[in-house]
């Protein structure tokens, strides 16, 4: 009788794979805040699953720039695309012609199907995915001023060690914002609201640490961390700010209304937030930030260059302007509001919570516009960027323009040169000066 010999299935390697969100330009929103219910990954080796539970991101203050979704062990093999359920998602806008600040919700689920371009080969060096999603080529309006979504995503991809280690491309993180969940002796767990599960961070002796210590480091503690995915797939922290104890909370969103002359309170549209009393059902959310005479100001200038600028940049009680991108920090944490928005408008007191600022930073932010002038990666230099006729921006400011200023250190964003009359967009820190926009580019793009 002849024997068969059984055969046991290969369960094939995994590789860390980061999976970044980003937001490709949609000037005439304010906030696009959705809630992502799934999202897998099509190998050819087996199914990758990013995120299996429902878990918030804010767009539009990832315009022009990436942050991490969820880290993933990843099948090695071939990804051909990928599948993202959306729960829901709210758009908040300034209305052209009432130039009021409007509201709307589009329930789902919305599933967007990815195809990528080419498949990606996911080897045995860590790398990152990086989905752009569309905003303006997703949400389209009906004849009944109704919004429509049909999601349409890019892919890109990098590997570890194959760039400037701090290009999200190639699995860098900027300034992502999280509360500390747990620390051992080099190293810590971060979690955000608007990433899917924790984060691991090693540490060494080149970790800069500013406000904090390895040491003094506790469960609680308010953080931004930069950080690079390393070769064995881990990520090494290169910077970490401590921006405030166990029971405050800090926030972020783009001023749209101002009280008083200094402001004794900002009304921002809410793009970005964690600690005590925050929540998702914030973003895109009004909140109040109160001013005292002793709130601090300070410029977040993390990874920018600031010198040798024909200007001098001031961010202070006197120097705070509608359009603006701030992040609020208080040691009292969120105060829940009316729950809501007054029928879709931002006034009166329908705000979603308010927050009593102890210190109030100056953030970067995008913006999109058309150049006039040739562009080259590497030199400083100074141009006007034209918005777009559909620009929140200018329908809070009334500006057409902002005169962005190039240091040697931006960013050139896929490639060394951006064509006159391109469509461009910039990402950096936004002042009103001498009756004029100016924003200092961290970094720069074709659209």
């Amino acid at each position: 009788m002849a024997s068969t010999t059984g055969t046991t299935p290969v369960t094939p390697a995994t590789t860390a794979v980061q999976v970044n969100m980003g937001d490709s330009p949609a000037d005439w929103m304010l906030a696009f805040s959705m809630n992502i219910s799934s999202m897998t990954l099509t190998g050819s080796n087996g199914n990758a699953t990013v995120v299996s539970t429902s878990t918030p991101m804010e767009m539009m203050h990832l315009m022009g720039s990436m942050q991490p979704l969820a880290m993933v062990n990843a099948p090695q093999g071939s990804y051909t695309g990928a599948t993202v359920t959306i729960g829901s998602a709210t758009v908040t806008y300034v209305d052209p012609t009432t130039k009021t600040v409007t509201q709307q919700t589009m329930q789902g689920p919305v599933t967007g199907n990815v195809t990528f371009t080419s498949p990606i080969t996911v080897g045995s060096t860590p790398m990152a995915m990086s989905f752009d999603l569309d905003l303006a080529s997703s949400i389209t309006q009906g004849s009944n001023g109704s919004l429509m979504m049909n999601p349409v995503i890019h892919v890109t991809s990098g590997a570890q060690g194959s760039g400037n280690p701090m290009d999200y491309a190639d699995g860098g993180i900027s300034e992502m914002m999280g509360s500390i969940s747990g620390v051992s002796s080099s190293s810590f767990t971060m979690t955000s609201m608007q990433a899917f599960g924790a984060f691991t961070f090693a540490t060494n002796s080149s970790t800069v640490f500013d406000g904090t210590t390895m040491g003094g480091m506790g469960n609680g503690m308010l953080v931004m961390v930069d950080a690079t995915l390393q070769s064995d797939g881990s990520l090494l922290a290169t910077k970490v700010q401590s921006m405030m104890g166990s029971g405050g909370m800090m926030g972020g969103g783009i001023i749209t209304a101002e009280t008083g002359q200094p402001p004794t309170s900002l009304t921002l549209v809410m793009q970005n937030g964690v600690g005590t009393g925050m929540m998702a059902s914030y973003f895109a959310e009004g909140v109040t930030v109160n001013l005292s005479s002793s709130t601090t100001f300070e410029m977040n200038e993390d990874g920018m260059s600031m010198s040798g600028l024909p200007f001098t940049p001031v961010f202070d009680a006197g120097h705070l302007f509608v359009g603006q991108s701030v992040m609020p920090i208080s040691s009292g944490g969120m105060m829940s509001g009316s729950g809501g928005m007054g029928g879709g408008m931002m006034g009166g007191t329908s705000m979603a919570g308010s927050i009593t600022a102890s210190n109030v930073a100056l953030m970067p932010q995008g913006m999109t516009g058309t150049t006039g002038v040739s562009l080259n990666g590497g030199t400083a230099s100074s141009f006007t960027m034209t918005l777009p006729s559909d620009s929140a921006f200018t329908s809070l400011t009334g500006a057409t323009s902002v005169m962005v200023f190039q240091q040697a250190s931006t960013i050139m964003e896929g490639g060394s040169t951006i064509a006159s009359g391109t469509a461009m967009h910039a990402f950096g820190l936004l002042f009103y000066d001498g009756g004029q926009w100016k924003m200092v580019a961290m970094r720069m793009g074709a659209n």
